[in-house]
């Protein structure tokens, strides 16, 4: 299964993604969900380094993500996030067998 938690802060602003895991949907680089999940957390990566310039720390790579970023997220950046957490959760709904997604407050 394909574990993504979304942390956000008492604002509500996220401040911190992690996604890990397979789907058990077939091999290895055959599997579609895992194949969607990689894809949205490479769209992350190349966001944050290419696009909006957004400092993270933590590690974003084959398909798997535990990363944190600087606050104040700017806007660009929190709306590359929001993007990224919205198609996973609803890659989630769709598979629910294979990925779920869990929003987390952080005090």
């Amino acid at each position: 299964m394909i574990e993504v938690t979304l942390f956000r802060d008492s604002n509500g602003l996220p401040v911190r993604l992690k996604v890990s895991g397979h789907a058990e949907r077939g091999p290895y680089g055959s599997d579609i969900v895992c194949a969607a999940a990689s894809a949205l957390v490479e769209t992350l990566r190349i966001g944050f380094e290419r696009v909006v310039h957004q400092t993270y720390h933590g590690a974003i790579q084959d398909g798997e993500a535990d990363v944190t970023w600087s606050l104040p997220i700017g806007a660009e950046a929190r709306a590359l996030v929001e993007t990224i957490g919205q198609a996973l959760k609803d890659l989630a709904e769709t598979e629910p067998d294979a990925v779920s997604f869990h929003e987390v407050g952080v005090p």
